[in-house]
């Protein structure tokens, strides 16, 4: 009996030894088929790393975000929460906004109480520890505060971008109008529908006779009943952006009976969805109606739900406008070029994969904001940690996200800027009576990509401008540089002229995927001419800027060669001492509450003296409640920072 209870006892061993060893890791799980989901889930019960699971993940060819989202949720705490993001923007430093966009839309995230921030009212429960300044937190952004905390330790440059991110992430359009798959369901055989019409390496085309969209994205997806194979993934040349659907009976009959189309495809369906090798993803859009389609004004937005979850990893803001019975086209920026050729709006977020659903959606919710945004001022690690006096990098943040959210007048955002708005008296001592440039023409180098956001940061011309003689007007008013691989979001300054006499002129690139008219969307120019963050002119724009257009404003006064180039003139564009100019443009409306609290937040708080303290609602028996516990949990003590 003993020796039998010897030989159980060491089978047991061997068997525990053997299952240790039967974990490989995240390559061979992805390589056995499993999904990055359940590749991650194993890790997570071998207790690995959360930060090397994204990077293994990533090894395997798994999109960062979504190895990001994958990891904070399987883990779901908030340390864990942090160390994925800090990894995922340490991989992919200039994809920081979407990673934590994505980190803003997760569900069931135990990351409350744990969090620097629990979860809170603005009013009642906002506990930002001292000299720490964070701008607004909102109902459900314990995770979310997290990622940006995590994020912006490595890109602090990137924090409006962030915030903007989120924005659209928590505030997304109210209703679908189509979809591919079904969210919250992983697919049995890792992909939706039967050979040949399935969702992994393919390329599908809506029948020609469907004209309404699922807009149920959670009932069973069945490809084959609306949708055929083309003859190869590699035909995309051949049928995409060329579609055109029979839908004039649906719309007929939809008139006749006065049936609600506000759910159907009496305006957009997906027509096509390409899921290719690598990054060769696309969907393209058909128009079935009889009227223009503004995709930004009505706020069509797609969103991608990986591998069974019931949030949205990605969510992309379309934008572009779409005739009556035409097509366009939404391909991932790093798609083959053959797919981006014919693309209307390229994006770095078009990452679905055969398990993955795909939803489009469109229409404003009017419930108040509920957008998670944490700006977070002196968030920057290694930067006065301690309680010593803050620093002027420091004061400079701060000024900075005062300036970005407290105009008391006008609810704007940042766009883009040239110069330098000095913060303190110290710097303005150095830096005083210095203009941007003097008797000079300024152009954009091709490969910029997006807006200098940050005013208070030093401007150094020759990193992204090309400086050129005085009067030098022969080539203003072209810019039309497309060297990005994604498709610009906003506006840009493109050519800056302060010449002889009254030769002023700036010029605005529009290198987003739609044409731009300033009476419906309010851009301004603010003209800062003294060493401080007060602008001494502000200058709405009026008239349009078409795709890939340009629009000049010059002096009134200027040259008749340079107004002759020019879409409006005004006597206060005067650039001889010029500090600074920033591009500013009023948000859209779906964003106005969420500004609205950012702005309602640092009108009411001392950014230098913050000292909140919160007692925790405490049960004898249990202990605090995690949900309404205001401490931060096991990441180091209160309010300590989860590294």
């Amino acid at each position: 009996m003993k020796l039998l209870f010897i030989v159980g006892l060491l089978t047991t061993h061997l068997l525990a030894v053997e299952n240790v060893r039967a974990y490989e890791g995240i390559a061979a799980d992805i390589s056995s088929g499993l999904l990055p989901v359940e590749a991650a889930r194993h890790a997570n019960d071998n207790n690995a790393d959360a930060g090397k699971v994204v990077q293994q993940l990533v090894n395997a060819n798994v999109d960062v975000v979504k190895a990001v989202q994958t990891v904070a949720k399987e883990w779901s705490t908030c340390e864990d929460t942090y160390t994925s993001v800090r990894k995922g923007v340490q991989i992919a430093p200039k994809r920081a906004d979407e990673i934590v966009a994505a980190i803003a839309t997760m569900r069931g995230c135990r990351c409350n109480a744990q969090s620097f921030w629990a979860r809170t009212k603005l009013e009642q429960r906002l506990r930002p520890r001292i000299n720490r300044a964070l701008v607004e937190i909102s109902s459900a952004c314990s995770c979310a505060s997290a990622g940006i905390e995590a994020a912006i330790e490595i890109v602090p440059d990137q924090a409006e971008d962030m915030i903007d991110a989120v924005i659209v992430a928590k505030n997304r359009a109210a209703r679908t109008v189509d979809s591919i798959g079904q969210i919250g369901t992983v697919p049995t055989q890792r992909y939706w529908g039967n050979d040949p019409v399935v969702t992994k390496d393919t390329n599908l085309v809506r029948n020609i006779g469907v004209c309404k969209g699922d807009n149920n994205e959670m009932d069973e997806f069945s490809p084959e009943a609306t949708w055929k194979n083309a003859d190869s993934i590699t035909s995309y040349n051949e049928t995409l952006g060329q579609h055109k659907l029979d839908c004039k009976e649906e719309s007929k009959e939809s008139a006749d009976t006065g049936k609600d189309v506000s759910n159907t495809d009496s305006k957009l369906i997906i027509s096509q969805y390409i899921e290719g090798h690598g990054s060769n993803q696309a969907l393209e859009l058909y128009n079935g109606s009889d009227a223009e389609i503004d995709l930004l004004m009505d706020n069509y937005q797609l969103e991608v739900y990986f591998h069974g979850y019931d949030f949205p990893g990605t969510v992309i803001q379309l934008k572009g406008l779409i005739a009556p019975q035409s097509t366009f086209v939404v391909a991932g920026a790093g798609a083959a070029v053959d797919i981006t050729a014919l693309a209307n709006q390229k994006v770095n977020g078009l990452i679905f994969k055969g398990a993955d659903a795909v939803v489009l959606k469109t229409g404003f919710y009017t419930r108040p904001c509920e957008c998670a945004v944490a700006t977070v001022a002196a968030a920057i690690n290694g930067i006065d940690k301690d309680t010593k006096p803050m620093s002027e990098d420091k004061k400079d943040f701060i000024k900075r996200i005062e300036q970005h959210y407290t105009n008391t007048n006008v609810q704007a955002t940042i766009v883009d800027s040239i110069g330098r708005i000095l913060a303190n008296d110290e710097l303005a001592n150095i830096q005083k009576d210095r203009p941007i440039v003097t008797d000079k023409t300024l152009r954009r180098v091709a490969d910029t990509c997006k807006g200098d956001r940050i005013t208070m940061d030093e401007f150094v011309i020759h990193q992204e401008w090309k400086s050129y003689a005085v009067d030098n007007f022969l080539d203003s008013g072209n810019y039309d540089e497309q060297d990005c691989l994604a498709s610009r979001k906003d506006l840009l300054l493109s050519e800056y002229i302060e010449g002889s006499n009254n030769n002023a002129m700036i010029e605005i690139y529009n290198g987003t995927d739609r044409p731009v008219n300033f009476t419906s969307e309010r851009y301004f120019l603010e003209i800062h001419n003294d060493d401080d963050k007060d602008s001494e002119h502000r200058i709405y724009l009026k008239g349009q800027v078409q795709r890939n257009g340009v629009f000049v404003i010059s002096h009134s006064d200027a040259e008749k060669a340079l107004k002759d180039v020019s879409h409006q003139t005004s006597g206060e564009l005067t650039l001889g001492n010029t500090r600074a100019v920033v591009l500013k443009k009023v948000v859209l409306p779906a964003y106005k509450a969420c500004y609205a609290d950012i702005t309602s937040w640092v009108l009411n708080n001392n950014l230098d003296n913050i000292t909140y303290t919160l007692t925790p609602i405490f049960d004898p028996g249990i202990g605090p409640i995690s949900i309404d516990d205001p401490r931060d949990g096991d990441d180091g003590g209160e309010l300590a920072s989860p590294n």
